[in-house]
């Protein structure tokens, strides 16, 4: 397979869509970035992230990570709880959508064999 560099840019519509997620989504919005540069790290390689050294917003962030992307049996009661506890409704929408994006991304990519490092998501 021919190996592409930005799939994105070949096709116009896609590099707008692209652009306006990644300003929009990843790496703006309501949620406090570093919390979501942390779940969204988590997403990338979940070994770079030391889960049980992080509580409150963080730890339920990554929680909330962890059943979007590998568990959703994870999203109990008791999750849902603590997540509205800690975060306003448009937070957890932003968290959710980042966490959704990043993980679709890094699927596409991977399936054109292109390196899907946090790093490279913001470039």
């Amino acid at each position: 397979m021919a190996r592409i560099d930005d799939p994105f840019a070949l096709h116009e519509g896609a590099a707008e869509t692209w652009r306006f997620v990644r300003e929009r989504v990843l790496e703006t919005g309501v949620v406090d970035q570093s919390l979501k540069e942390l779940a969204l790290r988590y997403v990338d390689d979940p070994d770079s992230v030391d889960v049980d050294a992080h509580e409150g917003r963080p730890r339920a962030a990554l929680d909330w990570a962890h059943a979007i992307v590998w568990d959703a049996d994870a999203a109990t009661d008791e999750l849902w709880e603590r997540l509205h506890a800690l975060f306003s409704e448009a937070e957890l929408v932003d968290l959710g959508c980042a966490v959704g994006f990043e993980l679709g991304r890094m699927h596409f990519l991977r399936t054109l064999g292109i390196e899907t490092t946090r790093h490279a998501a913001t470039s």
